[in-house]
């Protein structure tokens, strides 16, 4: 194993042979979808300071902007002024990249940890020197459960039904279409909508918003393809973890609504005191 194995996905194997060991039936999709659910409860901080970062840098664009029309003839002086007005509001422009940053490996070692699972050489429990024993610590392998779990086939199945090892599309003549299309078909949808959530409504003379708008509709596509063409446990991971992001930046909308409307009645009620003040009396 190279360190990158060794740091980040031979945890999250031996997390995910944990989970799979304790479910009741060994159901490989519901190990999954604990897992990412394990990870994404992890991250869920991150992402949280990531999105607040990005409100607080969306928020100074007009002011920028008007920087910008400014000194348009003063590169320098942009730049200079842009720096100073960061500066006087606490924000830092770099300060949304680093949480992402700390996520993606994480997220692309899950991403490789759930398609080692995928390959039948993997999976195979006969030889104890190779596939999954030889990422499994000790100690983990020691476990009476875990003994018990990977005594026989490991269970690639989830529910039963579906065998999250098999492609959507296997390019065979004719091409053959499993039954497992419906995890690319729903990881796409979840995507759309995710997408979708982010595009502000009025995208007239923003570039931002017209790009994001076009996006909600590429990346559902580029899901969809991907899932079609990998495992089905790929697309079962993007669909919870598409989810929780949904929800998180759906709680976040619904924060700065919460705030908008307290704002509001703040001014209402400074604007009925200001109107039920008595009037002075002439002399």
């Amino acid at each position: 194993m190279n360190i990158f194995e060794t740091i980040l996905i031979q945890p999250l194997v031996n997390v995910l042979v944990l989970l799979y060991s304790i479910i009741p039936f060994h159901d490989f999709g519901i190990a999954i979808i604990l897992l990412t659910l394990l990870i994404r409860a992890v991250l869920w901080p991150l992402q949280a300071t990531t999105m607040k970062n990005q409100k607080a840098l969306t928020a100074l664009q007009p002011e920028i902007k008007k920087i910008s029309e400014k000194y348009k003839n003063d590169p320098q002086k942009v730049q200079a002024m842009t720096l100073e007005l960061y500066k006087e509001k606490e924000v830092n422009p770099l300060s949304s990249c680093l949480p992402s940053l700390i996520q993606l490996p994480l997220m692309i070692a899950l991403y490789y940890s759930i398609i080692k699972f995928s390959e039948p050489a993997f999976v195979n429990l006969i030889n104890k020197d190779a596939g999954i024993w030889h990422y499994l610590y000790g100690w983990v392998d020691s476990l009476a459960f875990v003994k018990s779990a990977l005594a026989g086939t490991f269970n690639t199945h989830f529910m039963g039904f579906f065998d999250l090892s098999q492609k959507a599309l296997v390019s065979t003549s004719p091409l053959v279409i499993n039954k497992e299309i419906i995890f690319a078909v729903v990881a796409a949808v979840a995507q759309f909508f995710q997408m979708r959530l982010m595009v502000p409504k009025d995208q007239k003379n923003n570039q931002s918003a017209q790009t994001l708008g076009m996006l909600s509709y590429m990346m559902p596509l580029m899901i969809l393809y991907i899932g079609l063409i990998w495992p089905a446990a790929l697309p079962l991971y993007w669909t919870v973890t598409t989810a929780v992001a949904y929800l998180q930046q759906w709680l976040s909308m619904r924060e700065d609504v919460v705030e908008l409307d307290k704002e509001a009645a703040i001014e209402v009620a400074a604007e009925d005191a200001k109107s039920k003040k008595p009037a002075k009396k002439k002399k």
